[in-house]
Order: structure tokens, then sequence, then C-alpha cells
């Protein structure tokens, strides 16, 4: 059974973001005075939203806390607190979507954390505008689209992630995400994947315009995702883009 988050009404979201901004981030609670819940459901109980604080913040000691992260740590993280939000909040798709719980979670539950993975600039990391963007919504859905798959989220970088998941006609299609993905990597251990990635989703999504992949079988998906990045490996190998690439590395 799904449970239910607390909320955090926008305007309570864009104060307590100030007080980050001012260099004073509020500490970690499971509580807010100001929280609202979703209207029908079971909700979580204090002591399960602390769990997640506790789990989350040994899982950031292990990775150096309150040192700022290096890029390896960050990735690394990243990887292993998907797997942690995602089992400690069971949540529907529809309530996972919903802005207000995420904020709560950045800007309530877990504010040292966020602060030490992302610092206090990029708003969207702290208040959930854009899901694909804010530090723990998109942790929990690439624990979801890649549910059975960990090993390719594993291989994924942030900047990979970013090209599949933050261009909605493909991140909104797990297996299709799943696929290109598994296709970029099983294709690119000889060449720099970088350009790869952003060159075969943006031939994808010109498929996409004439192409419902709803109608299409996995095999086909597979098929697809093989041929696009073949393709695209061929069209930059002839216009000298991997050799650059590879020089500069």
């Amino acid at each position: 059974m799904s449970e239910l988050w607390p909320h955090l009404p926008a305007v309570v979201s864009e104060a307590l973001y100030d007080h980050v901004i001012e260099g004073r981030p509020p500490a970690p609670q499971d509580t807010h005075p100001e929280q609202t819940w979703a209207p029908i459901g079971a909700r979580i109980r204090p002591k399960r939203i602390r769990q997640l604080i506790d789990a989350i913040y040994a899982l950031a000691k292990e990775r150096g806390f309150p040192t700022p992260p290096n890029i390896h740590t960050k990735n690394s993280f990243d990887r292993d607190a998907a797997h942690l939000i995602r089992s400690h909040m069971d949540l529907s798709w529809a309530e996972a979507g919903n802005r207000d719980l995420w904020s709560f979670i950045s800007l309530v539950a877990l504010p040292h954390v966020t602060m030490w993975r992302f610092g206090p600039d990029n708003k969207e990391r702290w208040v959930a505008s854009d899901l694909t963007r804010h530090t723990w919504a998109r942790l929990w859905w690439h624990a979801v689209v890649f549910a059975g798959q960990e090993h390719i989220l594993a291989a994924l970088t942030e900047s990979d992630l970013n090209q599949l998941m933050e261009r909605r006609s493909i991140g909104g299609d797990p297996r299709l995400v799943r696929e290109m993905a598994r296709a970029v990597l099983e294709h690119t251990a000889d060449v720099p994947r970088r350009p790869v990635i952003r060159d075969v989703t943006a031939r994808l999504r010109r498929y996409l315009a004439f192409l419902d992949m709803r109608a299409l079988s996995d095999r086909q998906v597979r098929d697809l995702c093989n041929t696009l990045t073949n393709e695209t490996i061929t069209r930059l190998r002839t216009a000298g883009v991997l050799y650059r690439e590879q020089s500069q590395a």
C-alpha cells in the first residue's frame, strides 16, 4: 500500500529557501507546523520520516559529509541514495509527482544533505519546480525507471541521466529510457560517451514526432535504440567529432 508523505506549501517553501540563501538552512526535522496532506490515504508517521533522514545522513557521512563532495563522490552518492529514497518512500506515481512533497523532503527532512550535495544557489534543487532537477525527486524516479536494471543506472553519469530524463518525450517512457541507456552504454565502450548520448537523444526525439513507442514491442524498441546509436556513432566518426573528443580527454 502506498503512503502519504507531508506536503510543504509553495509559499512556505519559498520562505524556507530564503533562509537557505541567507546562510540559515533549517535543521532536519520530521514534521513542519505548516505541512499539509493529500486528502485520502495512510499518512506516514514521523518515526518513518526520521528513519529516512538517518539513512540518508549515514550514507552522506560514508561519502565524506560535511566535506564538499567531488564529482565521483556525487555520482556514487546519488546511485546509492536513489535506492534508499525509493525503499523508504512507498509512493504512488501520482503522489510522487506532487512538487510540495519533494519540497518537504529537501527543506524540512534533508536540508543538511541537500546543502552538502548541491549548495544553496540552485533553487530547483530545493524548491521542487522541476522534478527532473530536484535533489531527491529525480533520485526516486531514477530508482523507479531502472528498477531491475540497477547496473545500467550505476554506469550512467549525471550528464547522461540529464539527457535521458530531462527530455520529457523520452523521460516519460521508462522502457525507452532503459533501452536508450543500455544501447549507449553497449556501443560506447571505445568512444567518448558524451557526444554520442547528446546526438542520439536529439535523433530519437525527431523520431518520436512521428512514431508512437507504445505501438512497438520490447524487441522493436531495443532494435530502434541500437540502430539510432549506431547511426550517431557513424555520423560523429565521419565528422571527426569522436576523434577530437578522444584527443582532448
